[in-house]
């Protein structure tokens, strides 16, 4: 018994930012935060499962600690929803996302310059006169505007009174003035406005979009943004899918280059991450987490396996590599809470101990790893759902190794030109890996990475671990 109520004190988390409580009691502070969290970085990018919406979160929580978020300089956070903003600029013969953007952009900005007490009046007046005749102010919100405009009780109704039904038409030049004005009062002021916005990639006009969809809204996006970073105080942070930014298309695009940080995690990264997850387990540590402290609090966990590929935290780390070398933080995540969940059946079954002082035995890690593998999958044809198909293709395959020929057959591409555009897509997602170091089109020794290839049957993955 005391052994499983060990094991149950380690909170884990829950694997998705979006849904954890207590993030902010094991957040891992790493090189990637401090540099997202920069005024030179205006880009954040990772894949599904990288902390991006971790960073996000903990930007929202640790605001007083983070100096570009200090007065007076100001910020509003956000997850785009546009369907209340197409649907005035529809009704109005509006059809450009560019200005759809623009008109996002606008709302932000007054919405937040109306909390600030030093706002002068007459911009008091005006955002607020924006807001109604945009119709984002209402006497009957909408969901959009109620949870936006919450704290604005006052200041709104002779407007209500004056500006609806409208008198005069909407004209585009409203939404510059907001943006122009706001600007310049920030300027006069010293501060910077800071706009971050997450969850790009579930932006849509009329609630779920295409891809390709989805693609051109965000283009549209970068176009806009890429008018407005000119302004001397308005400033961006934006998180994107890192494979949606990179097939975006906009003129100077290249101009991000310089700030735009790529989520990527080294092992010393994840064995710190999960050793703030452990910490509880070690009260009277006061000292700095470091890699060689990390990875002794996950040996005193783990009993990694004698026999197969899982004998260590270094083996873990290579075999949950996607096809771009990644080991995204979802994923072990994920791992630690499955096995966790297996090692406590195992002990209440009175099946499968763990060496003495170690809290996870040898068989939860492996069908912890299994489970894992699904799970990832599972994930990935969520997002990825076109790629389903490609998919059953290959699975159970003998071999999880093919030159492009034989990946071609086992995709059932008998095309070169349609092989070769799936092929691409692929590496481009991490779901397949190049062995030769080649590029993608020149490439002729491919793999499937190994969680994968667990999931999908391939060989003989189950045996190897």
């Amino acid at each position: 018994m005391l052994q499983v109520s060990v094991l149950e004190t380690i909170d884990f988390g829950l694997g998705a930012a979006q849904q954890e409580k207590q993030l902010r009691n094991y957040f891992y502070r790493s090189g990637s935060f401090k540099l997202a969290s920069s005024d030179k970085t205006y880009l954040v990018l990772g894949a599904k499962g990288a902390g991006k919406s971790a960073i996000f979160q903990m930007l929202q929580e640790l605001q007083k600690e983070i100096p570009i978020f200090h007065p007076p300089n100001i910020w509003v956070a956000d997850e785009p929803q546009l369907r209340d903003h197409w649907a005035t600029l529809k009704n109005n013969g509006v059809s450009s996302q560019i200005t759809l953007w623009r008109f996002y952009v606008a709302s932000l900005i007054a919405k937040v310059c109306l909390e600030q007490a030093n706002l002068p009046e007459e911009l008091q007046k005006a955002y607020r006169r924006f807001l109604v005749r945009w119709s984002l102010f209402a006497e009957r919100p909408t969901a959009w505007q109620a949870a936006k405009l919450l704290k604005f009780t006052v200041g709104f109704g002779d407007f209500l009174k004056t500006e609806i039904p409208l008198k005069i038409p909407l004209a585009v030049t409203e939404i510059d003035y907001v943006i122009f004005s706001a600007n310049q009062w920030l300027d006069e002021n010293g501060a910077d406005l800071w706009i971050c916005l997450d969850s790009l990639d579930e932006a849509g006009l009329n609630g779920h979009s295409r891809h390709d969809e989805t693609e051109d809204l965000l283009s549209s996006m970068m176009r806009a943004v890429g008018e407005l970073i000119r302004l001397k105080r308005i400033r961006f942070k934006l998180f994107f899918r890192t494979d949606i930014y990179h097939s975006l298309t906009y003129v100077n695009k290249d101009h991000f280059s310089a700030v735009k940080l790529e989520l990527r995690w080294s092992k010393e990264d994840l064995a710190i991450l999960l050793a703030h997850r452990l910490q509880n387990l070690h009260p009277n540590h006061e000292a700095a987490l470091t890699f060689p402290v990390g990875l002794d609090w996950i040996n005193q966990v783990f009993d990694w396996p004698n026999q197969g590929n899982l004998k260590s935290f270094d083996a873990l780390y290579e075999f949950m590599k996607d096809g771009n070398g990644d080991v995204l933080p979802r994923d072990l995540i994920n791992f630690c809470i499955t096995s966790q969940k297996s090692q406590m059946s195992f002990d209440i079954q009175g099946v499968n101990p763990p060496k003495a002082n170690k809290l996870i035995s040898s068989p939860a890690i492996r069908d912890s790893f299994i489970q894992t593998a699904a799970f990832k999958l599972k994930d990935f044809l969520q997002v990825f759902q076109n790629f389903s198909e490609t998919y059953d293709q290959i699975k159970g395959s003998q071999s999880s190794a093919f030159n492009r020929a034989d990946l071609s057959i086992a995709l059932g591409k008998n095309d070169p030109l349609d092989a070769n555009l799936v092929i691409a897509d692929l590496v481009r997602v991490g779901a397949l890996a190049i062995k030769d170091k080649r590029s993608v089109n020149q490439s002729d020794n491919f793999e499937i990475p190994f969680l994968y290839a667990l999931a999908l049957e391939i060989g003989d993955t189950h045996e190897r671990i």
